[in-house]
């Protein structure tokens, strides 16, 4: 009741200023205008001063929002223009950092292959192979411009397991070391054995400290040359089970006819062809991601890639006969086909087979 009671004298209150106000105003107004009726000419000075002066407070009303206006809309340019200066900026970044990255980045050092004899006449890689196959890499072994050679068929003759035991980081160490010591002679040696450390590992037990990677290539009866990269070496399992990653691959040199690239009939009937030469190119197969059989190796064979017991490359134990099968791991055609021929398989005679390390040992 008491709150009910003040709010109700607060109302009785406020109501007789109000009225006095509204009072005192008409009383002003009447006065004003009573003394413009006794002097018209006054009257009508007045009013065109009062229309006058109502003119000039509606002009400063106008002028005083068109300036709210113009703050606002140039706050909102401002803050438009900051973001499109920041996009603009920032393209720009991305274009000059896109340009640097693609044209302004200097090119890869050329690849020095390591571990051809002197006398070795059988060479199955060269530069544009290597090039070719560098390009499709993961980047962080783009970097890498030395190659070992690990196995040769020729070097070190016809074995599988002499091919397992060279793929094998620790045997590639320990004859590193080797190499090592026989370049530096044999007086370091005996020093180095006089002194004292507690260095007591062992070949076995070291483990490759950066990132490998392993090119396979072959050569069949036919000159033709195919292969694959692998992100691991090769090595016998003793449980079938796949090991390897994405980033395998098959890859093939192909042999074509170039006029007949040509769609234009009347300059193919001029250059044909008695004395058309065949020219190579290069193809990879990189993986789909349809299954997860990339690598699978044992004492018998050497399997890369398969669908419903078809490999993409199969090697027999003998290291002299393959087979090469579409498969959906890499969705590749025949390896050893010959452009123009839809086969779905080919088999073929090794003559020669070379593995390469890619990746420093230390």
């Amino acid at each position: 009741m008491s709150f009910l009671f003040r709010k109700s004298l607060s109302k009785d209150e406020e109501q007789p200023i109000d009225v006095d106000d509204s009072n005192n105003q008409k009383s002003i107004n009447e006065k004003s205008e009573a003394h413009l009726d006794d002097n018209p000419e006054l009257s009508e000075k007045a009013i065109e001063d009062i229309d006058s002066k109502e003119d000039l407070t509606d002009d400063k009303n106008l002028e005083s929002q068109k300036k709210v206006l113009k703050t606002r809309t140039s706050f909102l340019k401002n803050l438009v223009g900051s973001s499109s200066r920041n996009t603009s900026s920032s393209s720009l970044v991305s274009s000059s950092s896109s340009t640097s990255s693609s044209g302004g980045l200097p090119p890869l050092p050329p690849i020095i292959l390591n571990g051809y004899k002197p006398n070795s006449k059988h060479r199955l890689i060269d530069q544009e192979l290597a090039n070719n196959i560098r390009n499709l890499l993961p980047a962080r072994l783009q970097l890498f411009d030395s190659w070992d050679l690990v196995y040769s068929l020729n070097q070190h003759g016809i074995s599988l397991n002499t091919l397992y035991r060279n793929s094998r980081p620790e045997h590639q160490l320990a004859e590193y070391h080797k190499r090592k010591k026989f370049e530096k002679g044999y007086g370091e040696s005996i020093v180095n054995k006089m002194m004292v450390t507690n260095n007591t590992s062992k070949y076995t037990s070291i483990q490759p400290k950066r990132p490998q990677g392993y090119v396979l290539i072959i050569k069949d009866e036919n000159n033709s040359k195919f292969g694959a990269f692998l992100n691991e070496n090769l090595k016998p399992m003793d449980h079938k089970r796949y090991y390897g990653n994405g980033e395998c691959f098959l890859w093939k040199c192909e042999r074509y006819d170039p006029s007949k690239l040509n769609h234009n009939k009347v300059e193919t009937s001029k250059n044909t062809s008695k004395h058309s030469k065949h020219e190579t190119r290069f193809k990879a197969f990189m993986y789909t991601g349809i299954n997860d059989n990339i690598i699978y190796s044992n004492h018998d064979f050497i399997a890369i890639g398969s669908s419903q017991g078809q490999n993409g490359l199969f090697i027999d134990k003998s290291l002299c006969k393959g087979v090469s099968y579409a498969c959906e791991t890499f969705g590749n055609e025949a390896l050893n086909s010959i452009e123009g021929q839809d086969t779905k398989f080919g088999s073929f005679k090794i003559l020669n087979l070379e593995v390469w390390r890619i990746g420093s040992l230390e």
